[in-house]
């Protein structure tokens, strides 16, 4: 088996953190067992509280693939279907202007619905992004249907087919598994995929209900010697399908786990999950359902997903044919990718993602 060295890469990454460049988890595990397990930086700067392997953080979209297992499971149990139009299940209410009788969950799933977005995707800062808190406060962003008038009088973007990450897809998952089961996303996101996967530090939960032993995530000034502010005006109390899962490396470890093993899903719904239903522009990235993937020969050769928020960072990568998964946990809006990045130098994974 692949070895690390962990004295060298600990050294590292407390340096990193040192320098304002990290703060968070880091979790490497194959074939069963441990490679690297290490916290480095601060859960709480105000409090001087250090992060540990317990730490929960805010994951932003890694939290997408925890909605598109429980959309998938419904797909199997027969209460959803991949193909059937939206409209048949969701009723105008809760219907952004820009569906029709074409959308399908597929669609939302793979992101290539085409439809509107809440914020601009591309903007490189938060201003986007946060000014939707101008219209919706994100002491009342509490649940998927908070956030549909964000987006519902918005025209499409494009036809059905195209790719086009938006979150409002996966808010609008999040909308139809409540409307079909008359319970909360999180309730039934919880019963679905975190009980049966042990994810028992796990949760959607209510930032303003102190979920213990949480990080508070802090948005990063380009000068890192300047203070930092925390993320509590900033993104929505309360967990959203389109990122909003609190949880630590270890559950996530145990939720990809619990993905490969079948115990979530049947094989060929797992299949399904991570074949590339759309590219990215011409390079290896594609999109499967709720997994971002790098596909080699048309085969998934990594899955996971990232995710980006203010104050959070993350990045969670499976590499298949060594069996082994990166976890970085990161509650500053920066930080993962680089950390990330090592670890498959360091193991020699073939990563040709820049």
């Amino acid at each position: 088996m692949t070895t690390l060295n962990q004295p060298s890469l600990i050294a590292w990454l407390d340096e990193r953190a040192a320098q304002g460049l990290f703060s968070g988890v880091v979790l490497v595990r194959s074939g069963g067992e441990t490679l690297l397990e290490h916290a480095a930086g601060l859960a709480h700067r105000g409090h001087r509280i250090g992060a540990t392997p317990e730490t929960k953080f805010q994951v932003a979209s890694v939290g997408k693939m925890i909605t598109a297992t429980t959309a998938l499971r419904l797909v199997e149990s027969g209460a959803l279907s991949l193909e059937k139009p939206l409209t048949s299940f969701l009723p105008p209410e809760l219907r952004p202007a820009g569906l029709d009788d074409r959308h399908t969950l597929h669609h939302l799933l793979s992101h290539t619905s085409g439809l509107a977005d809440y914020h601009d995707g591309d903007d490189e800062t938060w201003a986007s992004f946060t000014s939707a808190w101008d219209r919706v406060p994100v002491y009342k962003a509490r649940g998927p249907r908070d956030l549909l008038p964000l987006f519902a009088d918005l025209p499409p973007v494009s036809d059905p087919g195209e790719y086009d990450y938006c979150d409002a897809n996966f808010v609008l998952i999040g909308l139809l598994i409540e409307w079909i089961t008359d319970k909360s996303f999180a309730s039934v996101a919880t019963s679905e995929v975190l009980v049966p996967a042990a994810m028992a530090d796990s949760g959607f939960f209510q930032l303003d209900d102190e979920p213990e032993d949480m990080a508070t995530g802090y948005l990063v000034a380009d000068d890192t010697s300047k203070s930092q502010r925390s993320n509590i005006y900033s993104v929505p109390a309360g967990g959203m399908p389109d990122g909003g899962i609190i949880t630590t490396a270890a559950d996530i470890d145990r939720f990809l786990d619990a993905l490969r093993s079948g115990m979530l899903l049947a094989p060929e719904t797992f299949s399904q999950m991570v074949t590339p239903h759309a590219f990215e522009d011409d390079g290896p990235e594609a999109y499967g359902y709720g997994m971002e993937l790098v596909v080699v020969d048309d085969i998934a050769t990594i899955f996971g997903h990232g995710g980006s928020d203010p104050g959070v960072s993350a990045m969670v990568s499976h590499y298949v044919g060594a069996g082994t998964t990166v976890v970085v946990l990161c509650n500053q809006d920066r930080g993962s990718w680089a950390v990330a990045q090592r670890m498959a130098r360091e193991l020699g994974l073939d990563d040709p993602r820049d």
